[in-house]
């Protein structure tokens, strides 16, 4: 079945590609090696995006989309109904992630317009200075399946989801960008009404981007999210990236404002030519994507040594060191992990390879993770 759905997928692929470009805008995989009950296992995660769109005959966008935690596992069900298996089946099948159609400059006032359904939009991960502005990249690199393989994978406080329009003024002025959607939530079904606003401002060496918005009905009035994103350069090799922000919050049904209900980021960095000190501080929310966490209080705190050849860029590499608090888990409340890694640059290819040392608390059985990873952007 799995061999029939991606030939299937080629072939449409191979035709729309007489029509329209076929774009990879993520293309993401991770293969994990550990012990599990005394055996060595690889398993292999994968989140890949194919997108059709632009061309003379179609004018729109589709998204193709392949996200599972184990790329190996069988992809049928067999003989069980159990939903769980159903579910992990299905999630290794190539899906339509979203459809757009886009009106660029609509009736000449400047203002783009998008039909979507599906995801749409990522919300202060910081992407948007290299797509909307062409700025160097600002965003950390923490995020995706390299540093969250387990649990929650998070990129940004808020990805917009359902089905809706969206606004965009991308020309108000060089240095300012804003965009809105107006949609039904996908994350909560048929029903629900959300409304998302986001401001970009982007300067020599201070970028800011910020959004607030809405749900209804939800809870007894309504469910409110925002954020704000922080980027500042000294110019003399010092930079300072925050994400602070609430992805959800019902104010009667969830009580008062806590710092559970916080997403925050802070991660200075210190270059000093081939070496560069990055320190990054984490803290989980216990709602994102207008689901709970399960990882309320949970904390990550990383200091990574990199060394880089600016100049070649063809390598880089060090060590991180990982404080991982998970106050909810009795058995690893607090884990020390040590990480060399080494990183190959290729043509806009990166190969990820890093060894997870659980130095603490000490299990011989889990004492060494290995990854091997592969990340391109196009």
């Amino acid at each position: 079945m799995r061999k029939l759905v991606m030939v299937t997928c080629t072939v449409l692929i191979a035709y729309a590609a007489h029509a329209a470009n076929v774009t990879i805008p993520a293309f993401q995989l991770l293969t994990r090696g550990a012990m599990d009950d005394g055996t060595f296992v690889l398993r292999t995660q994968a989140d890949i995006d194919v997108e059709l769109g632009g061309g003379y005959k179609f004018g729109g966008q589709l998204g193709l989309s392949l996200n599972t935690v184990d790329l190996e596992a069988p992809s049928t069900p067999g003989d069980t109904y159990e939903p769980d298996v159903i579910r992990a089946a299905l999630d290794r099948s190539l899906t339509l992630s979203y459809a757009r159609v886009v009106v660029r400059d609509l009736f000449g006032v400047g203002v783009d317009l998008d039909y979507f359904v599906g995801r749409y939009r990522t919300l202060l991960s910081g992407d948007i200075f290299p797509e909307q502005f062409g700025s160097a990249v600002v965003a950390s690199d923490m995020r995706g399946l390299l540093y969250f393989p387990d649990g929650v994978v998070y990129n940004g406080i808020h990805t917009i989801n359902g089905t809706g329009l969206g606004f965009a003024l991308p020309g108000l002025a060089p240095w300012l960008y804003l965009d809105a959607a107006l949609y039904q939530d996908g994350y909560l079904g048929q029903g629900r009404y959300s409304t998302d606003l986001r401001a970009a401002f982007n300067f020599m060496g201070f970028k800011a981007e910020t959004f607030a918005g809405a749900t209804f009905p939800e809870g007894a009035i309504g469910a409110y999210r925002a954020g704000l994103l922080l980027y500042y350069a000294t110019g003399t090799g010092g930079e300072f990236l925050t994400q602070i922000g609430v992805p959800r919050w019902r104010p009667v049904a969830d009580g008062p404002l806590t710092i559970d209900d916080f997403m925050f980021l802070f991660e200075p960095r210190v270059d000093l030519g081939l070496l560069s000190v990055i320190l990054t501080l984490f803290w989980h929310p216990q709602y994102y994507h207008q689901a709970p966490t399960g990882e309320r209080g949970a904390t990550d705190i990383i200091v990574k040594l990199l060394a880089r050849d600016r100049e070649a860029d063809s390598a880089s590499g060090g060590l991180e060191t990982a404080l991982r608090l998970r106050p909810d888990d009795p058995d690893r409340t607090l884990r020390v992990v040590v990480s060399p890694f080494l990183t190959l640059h290729s043509l806009g290819v990166d190969w990820d390879f890093k060894v997870n040392l659980n130095v603490f608390p000490f299990a011989p059985d889990d004492l060494v993770e290995g990854f091997v990873g592969f990340r391109t952007q196009f």
